[in-house]
């Protein structure tokens, strides 16, 4: 039975895997040996999102069993399958694609190919197969000059193909299609989402024969939807062509698949003959002779009526142009890759491309760039990004991918998308949380501390605006420059609904730049120049959730005209200091979205063994920030902020035995960070900032009775708690990068209550847990210049304090430090996101043994952050680990991708 699991073998039955080959949208291929026959192969492994749909996963099989059945020269064999892989002929040498890069092929040559392919073609559609990707990257030219054809993977039978078109048009929750094929290549009707036949073979063969004779590509335009509205509107020239192929090329290429030839073999008999004809003929002139001239003048007659029909249609379309086609279609993540935890995305200006942050089975977080012409995105491999990633941006040319690195060493980098590694650009002062590249060269930067200015050829970063906190203004982000290069919009930060959009310039003194709000939203704006009622372009922002685009006048630097909506239920993240809003535009007409459904981040609870086997799960999907486990493992403690205001968030007590939840705290200030009390009855927990403060309070676990203060901090640094001694005497906390432990003993109170520091050193210091017998404390520490756990002793009021130094228990740790109940165990992350075991003895000092790999923490769990230590826990006897895993419906949903978007503006 075929079926699909990640690839954690040497061997498939009887093929021993070898090196990764390429990944497509069915899944990931490898070079193997067959150990019986002593043969090379490839073997496909199907992907999980297939074997997930087991309907998809059969029509998988039925084709692949179909796809063995053929045994033609000129395909690639398919030998059979093999429990969860396609096993298939491996065909070495360069693709099709790959001879293009050297110009135009010569006319026999070309010939020769074309005859080849239509040959393969022909015995595919005789089976009732239809390849419907045919493109010159899936031809491929072996060591003694045969052809074959690869990837049937969006191959359909025609009896099917005619009437279930999911492969060519996969609707998605939102109803928005899935455009599957290379448009470049695509017959009219397939670009319009119809069904399709192997005349939409015949098309792509007169694409790919044009392109090998000439060198360039039929059907081009400066964006994706050009080329698409190029297929559908233009006719094709073939001037470039030789005079003798034109005929046939324009049977191939008619638009209406009614008069286009039906099989490729009539384009065989065409060929049949043409070099030679070629080679001693004049141009213009044919040396066939007798039934072979006959049909060659019946071919050229056809070619006048259709260069007449296009001579009309040229002189009718120039007198109304075709108004450019709307399309939508939903791009997906390749197999085994997730989001990283921001799920940031942005379109190249050129409309071309899409960029996101995400982490594939390296488990290192990259940029992926997924080109519009391709089925499938490709990671920058050489460069490495926070999981944290706040932004990305493309530089004008859409070659280039600015980011922004975070503190101890901001800095602004660009990585060329093309290869290589990622270019450090300026040091910066603050962290970076949006950007926008002008065509001149100028870099605006949006911050917590105001609007920064870089050039993209160096220099030192200045600020062209300063956040004021007169104003109740938190940062200055969401910027963007307007075409003459100097002016620009941007976000000031402050409380949710009192936000606006200003316009500033970058020849003002931040002091003297202009306080008269230009829009009132809490999402910033996106300008977008094009043809605008009354406007140079138009301004695209958000309210209740709806993407909005209104007429913006550039030179006099105001809205006119009336907003229209573009998307609802867009996905936005509302946040205390600023808000976000997930779509990204660009002038070319290209409008990337995810819905408010697949962004709100929404979270779910799960819980493994100990070797990683899924337990199970709590029903309720939320913003989870955070999760404890209670000392006897019955509940959990977690802060879930409100979908609607990421800054109102509460704390919640889970009975995971019953699935339930009740809401433990009402403020409308963050209350986070919850920590149980050893005896499991009570909950403590920190507030944020109101007025320059933070507390720690302290309630029932059941939720009765009033909250009481337990300390409360001056203005400074922020705080983290992270636990309640076993003991019950300290609640301990990082801030400022080192560790402190607050009495809480009932000797003590508010009042009374001073902290006690225990780790100090100029490293950071965070995650601090005290082992069961309350004289140990594990924490994480970056003072060899990367995050390592570990132990020394807790010393604040004991009397039998434990002496000697700190020991490194780690060899590079994400965190998530956890003592076992018994304090015989200590369990943390490693550098790779695995999670490990170390044997310990904490009497009479502390000793540790060699970690031991306990299993790989999922990929799209790592994926949303890179310091696990608080989205996850163990019970306290380290048999569950727990996870707050993203939800399961919505971790892997793509981004939704629209051309031509002003199209909507009149539906």
């Amino acid at each position: 039975m075929l079926g699909s699991r990640h690839l954690m073998t040497d061997s498939i039955a009887h093929y021993r895997i070898g090196a990764k080959l390429g990944q497509g949208g069915m899944g990931e291929v490898y070079r193997a040996t067959d150990t019986k026959l002593g043969r090379d192969v490839a073997l496909k492994v199907i992907s999980p999102a297939l074997a997930a749909d087991p309907a998809r996963l059969a029509g998988v099989s039925r084709e692949a069993h179909v796809l063995a059945s053929l045994n033609h020269p000129n395909i690639a064999a398919v030998y059979g399958i093999e429990d969860h892989a396609i096993v298939m002929e491996l065909v070495e040498g360069p693709t099709l694609a790959d001879r293009l890069k050297h110009g135009p092929i010569p006319f026999d040559e070309a010939l020769a190919i074309a005859r080849q392919i239509a040959a393969g073609l022909e015995a595919a559609h005789e089976k009732g197969i239809v390849h419907r990707d045919l493109k010159p990257g899936n031809v491929k030219i072996t060591p003694d000059g045969t052809i074959k054809l690869l990837d049937f993977g969006l191959a359909k039978h025609a009896a099917v193909a005619a009437t279930d078109d999911e492969m060519t048009i996969a609707q998605s929750g939102s109803g928005i299609g899935l455009i599957v094929g290379t448009p470049a290549y695509m017959a009219p009707e397939q670009v319009r989402g119809k069904p399709v036949d192997r005349r939409a073979d015949v098309w792509a063969f007169g694409v790919v024969l044009y392109e090998m004779l000439t060198g360039a590509k039929l059907f081009a335009g400066d964006t994706t939807t050009d080329v698409m509205a190029s297929v559908v509107t233009h006719e094709p020239d073939l001037s470039r062509v030789p005079p003798i192929v034109r005929p046939m090329l324009r049977r191939c290429l008619e638009k209406d698949p009614k008069r286009r030839l039906r099989d490729v073999a009539d384009a065989l008999l065409l060929l049949d003959g043409t070099s030679e004809a070629a080679a001693g003929a004049s141009p213009g002139t044919s040396a066939l002779s007798g039934d072979r001239r006959a049909l060659w003048i019946a071919a050229a007659a056809v070619g006048v009526l259709a260069v007449t029909a296009a001579s009309l249609a040229f002189l009718y379309f120039r007198q109304q142009p075709a108004a450019p086609r709307l399309v939508r279609f939903t791009t997906t993540l390749p197999p085994n890759v997730s989001y990283t935890q921001n799920g940031i995305f942005a379109v190249s200006p050129d409309g071309q491309k899409l960029a996101y942050s995400a982490i594939g089975t390296d488990r290192v977080p990259r940029l992926w760039v997924h080109s519009f012409d391709s089925l499938t995105a490709q990671p920058l491999t050489a460069v490495e990004v926070p999981a944290s990633i706040d932004t990305i941006f493309w530089s004008p040319d859409s070659r280039f991918l600015a980011f922004a690195t975070p503190p101890p060493k901001p800095q602004l980098k660009r990585v060329d998308t093309s290869g290589g590694p990622a270019q450090t650009m300026a040091d910066l002062p603050v962290l970076a949380a949006t950007g926008t590249w002008g065509g001149d060269g100028t870099i605006l930067l949006g911050s917590l501390n105001g609007i920064l200015l870089v050039s993209a050829t160096g220099g030192e970063p200045r600020f062209v605006t300063k956040v004021d906190a007169t104003r109740q203004e938190l940062a200055h982000v969401g910027v963007v420059l307007l075409p003459d290069g100097r002016h620009f919009l941007y976000s000031h930060g402050g409380a949710p609904g009192k936000r606006n959009v200003l316009l500033g310039s970058i020849d003002v003194k931040p002091e003297e730049q202009s306080k008269t709000p230009v829009l009132t939203t809490d999402f910033g704006a996106t300008f977008v120049p094009g043809a605008a009622p009354g406007g140079d372009g138009w301004l695209l922002f958000v309210r209740e959730g709806t993407l909005l685009a209104q007429s913006f006048d550039v030179g006099n630097q105001q809205l006119t005209g009336d907003p229209t909506p573009v998307i609802d239920q867009l996905g936005l993240v509302n946040g205390a200091t600023f808000s976000g809003a997930y779509y990204s535009v660009t002038g070319g007409g290209t409008l990337a979205y995810r819905t408010n459904s697949v962004a709100t981040g929404a979270r779910q609870l799960a819980w493994f063994d100990r070797q990683g086997k899924w337990i199970g799960a709590a029903s309720e999907l939320a913003r989870y920030g955070l999760i404890k486990m209670s000392p006897d493992g019955t509940r959990a403690a977690t802060a879930r902020s409100d979908p609607q205001n990421a800054n109102n968030t509460d704390v919640w007590i889970t009975d995971v035995q019953r699935d339930a939840s009740i809401r433990l705290t009402f403020d409308s200030r963050g209350d986070v960070q919850p920590v149980w009390s050893p005896d499991a009855k009570r909950i403590a927990w920190q507030r944020l900032p109101d007025g320059g403060f933070s507390e720690l309070y302290v309630k029932s676990a059941d939720g009765a009775g009033t909250e009481q203060l337990l300390y409360r901090f001056d203005g400074g640094p922020g705080v983290l708690l992270t636990d309640w001694t076993s003991d019950g005497r300290f609640l301990v906390y990082s801030r400022g990068g080192d560790v402190f432990a607050l009495p809480v003993d009932p000797e003590t109170t508010a009042a009374t209550r001073q902290p006690i520091a225990v780790v100090q050193t100029p490293a950071n210091e965070f995650g601090a847990y005290v082992s069961p017998d309350s004289r140990w404390v594990a924490y994480v520490s970056n003072e060899s210049g990367r995050q390592e756990i570990y132990v020394q002793p807790f010393a604040p009021g004991w009397n039998g304090a434990p002496t000697g130094g700190k020991t490194l228990v780690s060899r590079g740790s994400l965190g998530l430090a956890r003592w076992r109940a018994d304090g015989k165990e200590l369990v943390f992350v490693d550098a790779e996101g695995k999670l490990m075991s170390a044997d310990v003895s904490t009497s009479p000092t502390f000793t540790v043994g060699v970690p031991r790999m306990l299993f790989q923490l999922p990929g799209d769990f790592l994926a949303q952050t890179r310091t696990p230590g608080s989205v996850a826990d163990l019970s306290r006897d380290h048999q569950r680990v727990y996870l707050l895993m993203p939800a399961p419906e919505t971790a892997r949903q793509g981004i939704n991708v629209v051309l031509n978007w002003p199209a909507l503006l009149t539906k």
